[in-house]
């Protein structure tokens, strides 16, 4: 997926690796992929921002959610 792209609601943006499981950050409305802020493979920091979705031109409001982050596999179980 890149910048400009479309996406729908379910839309897979991001494989989402950590030491306990990996997960698919999917989007959560339809929208355009307006802005990546890493390349495939970067570690990221807890909280740090991956992606902008939004309509074209859109002011993107302060806390709205616009992804959906599923688990698709268990690596480890917490003892």
């Amino acid at each position: 997926m890149k910048e400009g792209d479309t996406v729908e609601p379910d839309t897979p943006i991001a494989l989402i690796e950590n030491y306990w499981a990996l997960m698919r950050l999917k989007a959560n409305d339809t929208g355009i992929l307006r802005k990546t802020f890493f390349t495939p493979g970067t570690h990221v920091k807890i909280g740090d921002p991956i992606a902008i979705i939004g309509a074209d031109g859109e002011n993107i409001p302060y806390g709205k959610f616009y992804s959906v982050l599923e688990v698709i596999e268990v690596k480890r179980k917490k003892p």
